[in-house]
């Protein structure tokens, strides 16, 4: 099945208190206004073509899981989480 993928900008999931990007380290410093995409599986990914380079996040905490529906309003199709 092909994941279900939510654009957003870098800034509001950076409003998550628990945020770290351990991986855009890698790819150098990357401004609130670069678009992110946010994976049916929550993980934080810089292109959904490409989704196994670039995760910048891909813990799925209860903490996550609340932000991304409460914040990022982030609700997958029936049948995708």
């Amino acid at each position: 099945m092909t994941p279900y993928y939510l654009g957003c900008l870098l800034g509001d999931v950076r409003g998550f208190a628990g945020w770290a990007e351990s991986a855009a380290r890698e790819q150098g410093e990357l401004p609130d206004d670069t678009v992110v995409y946010l994976r049916d599986d929550l993980a934080v990914v810089r292109h959904p073509v490409q989704a196994d380079q670039g995760v910048l996040w891909d813990a799925a905490t209860p903490r996550w899981r609340a932000f991304c529906a409460d914040e990022l309003r982030f609700e997958p199709p029936a049948g995708r989480r």
